[in-house]
């Protein structure tokens, strides 16, 4: 059982409100470690969503150009070595902006 007591007008110690101070304290200390446990779980989940969506439009983007590429492939085969390396140029630049965001995320950004 806890040694303190509602306050029912009396004097009340020196120990006790000590006591009270540092409880409440305490409890806040505590809130504001599981606010901020919160918000470090927000960041992150959206870090994630925000990672997630970015490779989705990357993987699009790149089979866009796939795509593009056999078809003009067809109409032209011998523009097949010059094709295939743009292609991998923009699957390349894809993986590079990728990358930017994820050490920009890292930093806090």
């Amino acid at each position: 059982m806890s040694d303190l007591a509602p306050y029912t007008g009396a004097v009340v110690s020196r120990e006790s409100r000590r006591a009270g101070r540092e409880i409440s304290r305490g409890r806040m200390g505590a809130q504001v470690r599981m606010a901020a446990a919160d918000d470090g779980t927000d960041l992150a989940l959206a870090k994630i969503e925000n990672q997630t969506m970015a490779t989705g439009s990357a993987m699009q983007s790149v089979t866009r150009v796939a795509m593009a590429q056999r078809q003009l492939e067809q109409m032209a085969p011998e523009a097949a070595g010059r094709l295939a390396f743009l292609a991998d140029d923009h699957m390349f630049g894809c993986a590079d902006i990728l990358g930017d965001l994820r050490r920009e995320m890292r930093r806090g950004r």
